[in-house]
């Protein structure tokens, strides 16, 4: 972050000291004339500045809310909006550069987001600062705050975001005081644009309000060679989520997610074996007693006779002798993924690379004697592929975890000997691009606070500020009660089946049941393949990506099931890929009527794809008909297509939407199967 402050009356001792004070403090003093912001170019050692004067108003812009709610704004990009020409209730408030309205006439009423005096500035794109530069504007306050929310937005709960397990990702940040408010203002280089106005995007998280501004104006001014000034990211959830999350996340939406570990010997109902086991669950105990050998779990009820076999002895089991990253590798890209997710630990502690707060219980000290995540992380972005890691913060039976929880977490001897250390020390030895942290939920309800026990805005604000791929990574949103994220992770296997503003991502299993590999599931406990390419459709064209997973054996093989499908799936990806990657939500998402028909949105072309999962039908030999009753009015010059078909497809404007006319013809003559994709261009 670097910005440009005036200079106070009282010469150049006090100047210095503000200058100092404003960096560390982020209250950075603007004037309503100076509309000039720097920021550091993560690309290249070097400053990017940008002038932004032409796109001052103090009459502010007006800015629609979220559809189906009463509340608009008015936002001035770098100066006070004028509250003469604002509601009544506006003007007992402080100046801000933007407010929030509710309601209409004598009876509205007014919120303040963000303080001129409050301010901050980063890159639009952390890996590309001329793309663009946002502005931030916090400690917007209101003492008569209504916690309310669901008059303000979408209810999320019913969309199935949060429950016990996965704190509720969008539920007030916990070092964030009730009145506190800000407004990020994200101003995106297009020459093309004019001066353009701000549109509203989301509010994640609460009170945390975004708009996108695509302007002419908000293209580079000028570079410089030296570098500017930069103030580090806060160790608070509020400072972190100013963080512009890294643009390359949203374009590729399908990934690979990984759960290998030792679980995966017995291959036995779950990756919850061992936790599954030592609490008594009868149909584990008595498969481990009469399979391995007596796991000594409660004696009492399970009579067992013979040697002792704990879960421990499970590394003299784990050899991973037939696993081969690069076929790995190029098995994820021939799938049509971009980015790759790998346990590097599970709840049960086992680290799938050596670390020296797992000693003992690492695959390079036992068991397969090698560096799983090492090796995997090398094919993975030699295939050109991104690399990331799941993390889990929780170790079930780890002593000092254990011990940490009996006293009431007073002393958070655990994160502070071995989770950070840990985490920081893959980090810096992996890079990896994505950091999916799992498991705060613990065994104590104090070991679920994002901030006190966990220390999440600790290691964040390292990973961000210092780490070697603060630029690039991104994180989720399972770090804690309280917590944010660079991108929202709901539940497992979240099918919210409706837009989510912010950006969003489903981890969604090929098995039905279980995350790592479970040998008792038959062919019948698998998704197919139609299934897994709607699951990635409609929660592409709800915002979101999805991360699909597999779990390995302990030999270290990809059972055909999985490869099958993966495979399938990237036959569909390699003819209708261009309705995937690189898009994003149209106006709707799904058909009202024909509800198996889904919509994206090419980000550079404008052009709208409609993916139907059923293939239309033909009576008498006629051809058959797909109705979007969502293009109402497509105008004269529409174009349709269907991607893997030669040739331009008929097109009739109805009064009930847009008709189009497949001819008929037998489907195996396509290239693909599953769903058939429908490009349109040329909408009015």
């Amino acid at each position: 972050m670097a910005v440009k402050l005036s200079t106070p009356a009282g010469g150049g001792a006090t100047f210095l000291f503000c200058v100092v004070l404003a960096l560390i403090n982020w209250h950075i003093s603007l004037s309503a004339a100076d509309c000039t912001f720097s920021v550091n170019n993560p690309a290249a050692t070097g400053c990017v500045h940008y002038d932004l004067s032409a796109l001052q108003n103090s009459k502010g812009y007006k800015v629609s809310g979220l559809a189906g709610t009463a509340y608009s704004y008015v936002a001035n990009v770098c100066g006070n909006v004028d509250k003469s020409a604002l509601p009544a209730s506006c003007g007992s408030l402080p100046d801000a550069p933007v407010f929030q309205v509710d309601g209409s006439g004598s009876s509205a009423s007014c919120h303040d987001l963000g303080l001129l005096s409050s301010q901050a500035t980063y890159p639009y794109d952390t890996t590309n600062a001329t793309a663009g530069v946002r502005v931030v504007y916090y400690n917007g306050a209101n003492n008569s705050l209504d916690r309310d929310t669901t008059a303000r937005r979408p209810d999320y709960g019913s969309l199935g975001i949060g429950d016990e397990e996965h704190s509720h990702p969008l539920q007030d940040l916990q070092d964030i005081t009730p009145n506190t408010r800000a407004i990020l203002i994200d101003l995106i280089c297009d020459p093309s644009a004019g001066v353009g106005s701000p549109q509203f995007q989301s509010e994640w998280p609460d009170f945390t309000y975004r708009m996108t501004w695509r302007s002419a104006h908000a293209c580079p001014a000028s570079t410089a060679t030296a570098a500017c000034p930069a103030a580090p990211f806060e160790p608070t959830w509020q400072s972190l989520s100013f963080r512009p999350a890294p643009l390359w996340f949203d374009d590729v939406k399908f990934g690979i997610f990984i759960h290998w570990g030792l679980f995966s010997v017995p291959s036995f109902g779950s990756e919850w074996y061992w936790h599954s086991l030592e609490t008594g669950q009868a149909r584990y105990v008595d498969f481990h007693n009469r399979v391995y050998g007596c796991s000594g779990v409660q004696p009492e009820k399970f009579n067992c006779t013979g040697p002792e076999f704990t879960y421990a002895d499970f590394t003299s089991m784990f050899h991973a002798e037939m696993y081969d990253p690069d076929a790995w590798a190029q098995l994820f890209k021939n799938a049509g993924a971009k980015y790759v997710v790998l346990t590097s630990k599970h709840h049960e502690g086992w680290c799938n690379f050596p670390s020296a707060q797992h000693w003992n219980w690492n695959s390079m000290d036992v068991g397969p004697h090698r560096d799983l995540v090492g090796e995997l992380t090398d094919s993975v972005r030699a295939a050109g592929l991104t690399m990331g890691l799941y993390h889990s913060m929780r170790e079930w039976y780890n002593p000092i975890f254990l011990q940490d929880n009996a006293n009431n977490c007073t002393n958070p001897m655990f994160v502070d000997e071995v989770l950070i250390p840990t985490l920081k020390d893959m980090t810096t030895r992996y890079k990896p691009d994505v950091i999916w942290a799992d498991g705060a939920a613990g065994d104590n309800p104090c070991s679920r606070d994002s901030v006190k026990y966990w220390k999440a805005p600790e290691f964040l604000s390292w990973l961000y500020n210092e780490s070697p791929v603060k630029d690039t990574v991104l994180v989720n949103s399972r770090w804690g009660t309280g917590s944010g994220g660079d991108y929202t992770t709901g539940p497992d296997r979240w099918t919210p089946g409706a837009k989510v503003p912010n950006k969003w991502e489903s981890c969604f299993t090929i098995q039905q049941h279980s995350w790592g590999w479970d040998r008792t599931e038959g062919i019948e406990n698998f998704f197919n393949t139609t299934d897994l390419i709607y699951q990635l459709v409609n929660t592409v064209a709800c915002n979101g990506n999805l991360l699909l997973n597999i779990g390995p054996t302990a030999d270290g093989r990809i059972v055909p099931a999985f490869e099958e499908r993966l495979l399938q799936m990237g036959a569909w990806l390699k003819v209708n890929g261009e309705a995937i990657y690189g898009t994003k939500p149209w106006r709707a998402q799904n058909d009202t009527v024909h509800q198996r028909i889904w919509y994206t949105q090419s980000k550079m072309s404008g052009d709208v794809y409609a993916v139907s999962f059923d293939w239309p039908a033909h009576v008498n030999g006629k051809p058959g008909d797909v109705v979007l009753t969502q293009i109402k009015d497509a105008g004269a010059g529409v174009s349709v297509e269907m991607l893997g078909m030669e040739g331009k497809l008929t097109t009739q404007q109805g009064s009930d939407g847009l008709h189009i006319t497949v001819p008929d013809m037998d489907r195996v003559l396509l290239p693909v199967d599953h769903a058939w994709v429908f490009a349109i261009s040329g909408m009015q």
